[in-house]
This record gives structure tokens, C-alpha cells and sequence, in this order.
């Protein structure tokens, strides 16, 4: 059974650190929920292959979606504590996922709940995007191929991602060809959108002109997590 840490009574954005297993057990994560008082919706933050949920978009978004009457969960990987490496086909990650979805749910149990990762963390969402709880993905940079090497093609989560989903990507970015993107996706099986950031990175730093990039993330994710959950002109879109 989940389990979390700290006490009191849940207030506006209450933030506490909570423990899940994975959902084939054997390991207990770690994550952070950013609660508001009465969620409309539920989002799951997935980090990326080289970093964790201390990442500054990863907390970034979990911050910004609870500002805005979502539930927000960023958690760690299981090899992130183990100091290992991710599995090579990502099976053990997804399993991370599925658990995390699985908290998600005891905490939400009518709300939609989606998921969102960063680089690798959306290669996972892809995988677990059958998950019954999942309503929607989103990737932010999402590494369709290796760095500079469009040319390499299946991207090996194709068949499994079976949810409509935003895919947000920096288009300056080395591991996803735009052009070979937007080919891509209509092999999908569920509805698409793709919104490029201009003047962006794979992990939307920006190039060329200094600016804040994250604005344009956020606004992009709540817009849709709102259209999808039908409370649109519930509330602004943090514009």
C-alpha cells in the first residue's frame, strides 16, 4: 500500500515527499506530490536518462500544473537511488511508471491522470501509455533518434503508444528531426499534436537569443490538459 511522508491537513499546493512500490513490486520509489486542494486532473512527471525529479523543467511543470488545480507527481526512476543505469529496453522504468500511474489513481480515483516525460522519461510514457489510468501523454523532446542521425528509423515505442499525444519539441533539437517527426506521426494509432518551440534545444535551452523558454512549455501542456479535461475556461491558462 502507498504510503506517504509528513502530516497535517492537505492545504492549497501542500507539497510532500511520498513513497509507491513499482507496480511489479520489489521496489519502493520516491516522488513528490504538489496537491491542491480540489484537483481537476492529474499529471505524472517522468525525468529524463541523466537527471531526476530535482530537473528544473521536470519541477518546473509539477509546480505549474498544481498552480492551476492539477495534481502534480514528480518521482525518480528506480535506478536513479540504486545508482545504477536505466534498463536497456526501458521495461524496468515503465514498471516505475505504472506504479507511479497506480498512486496517481488511489490518490485521484475520478480525476484523468497524464503523463508527461522529459527526453528518455517520454521514450517510458510511450511504452506505458496502456496503462488503463493513462488518459493522455505528453513528450517534451521526445529522442526520436540518436543525436544528428535522423536516418535511424522505428523508434522502438511506436506500437505501444496508444493515447493521444503532445509532443513538444525544440526546434533546434539533435535527437528529433522535425521533418522526420511529422512523417512519423500519422503511423500512430490515437490523435497527435505537435507544438515547436522556436529557438530550442532538445532540453528547450535556449539558442541564439537569450530568453525564458519554460513559459511557452507550460502554457502549451495546461492548454491541452485542459481542453482534454473539458475545464478550458474553468480557468486561465497562466498566459
Amino acid at each position: 500500500m502507498a504510503r506517504t511522508d509528513g502530516s497535517g491537513d492537505e492545504s492549497v499546493n501542500e507539497v510532500k515527499e511520498v513513497r509507491f512500490p513499482r507496480a511489479s513490486g520489489g521496489v519502493e520509489l520516491r516522488g513528490i506530490v504538489q496537491a491542491p486542494e480540489h484537483p481537476d486532473a492529474g499529471l505524472v512527471v517522468t525525468h529524463g536518462r541523466s537527471n531526476d525529479l530535482r530537473n528544473p523543467l521536470v519541477r518546473r511543470l509539477a509546480e505549474a500544473v498544481a498552480s492551476e488545480g492539477i495534481w502534480g507527481l514528480r518521482f525518480n526512476f528506480g535506478y536513479v537511488h540504486a545508482k545504477g543505469t536505466a534498463s536497456r529496453d526501458l521495461s524496468r522504468e515503465e514498471e516505475d511508471l505504472r506504479g507511479a500511474v497506480r498512486f496517481a489513481r488511489e490518490a485521484l480515483p475520478s480525476e484523468k491522470i497524464f503523463v508527461a516525460g522529459k527526453s528518455m522519461g517520454a521514450r517510458v510514457c510511450a511504452r506505458a501509455s496502456a496503462e488503463p489510468a493513462i488518459t493522455g501523454v505528453i513528450a517534451l523532446g521526445y529522442p526520436l533518434h540518436p543525436r544528428f542521425r535522423p536516418e535511424v528509423l522505428n523508434p522502438p515505442e511506436w506500437p505501444y503508444l496508444v493515447k493521444p499525444t503532445l509532443f513538444v519539441q525544440g526546434d533546434r533539437d539533435p535527437f528529433c528531426d522535425l521533418d522526420r517527426l511529422r512523417s512519423e506521426l500519422p503511423k500512430l494509432k490515437e490523435i497527435t499534436d505537435l507544438v515547436v518551440i522556436q529557438g530550442a534545444g532538445h532540453s528547450f535551452e535556449p539558442i541564439g537569443a537569450k530568453r525564458e523558454t519554460f513559459p511557452e512549455v507550460r502554457d502549451v501542456v495546461l492548454q491541452w490538459i485542459k481542453t482534454r479535461i473539458g475545464s478550458e475556461g474553468a480557468r486561465s491558462a497562466g498566459r
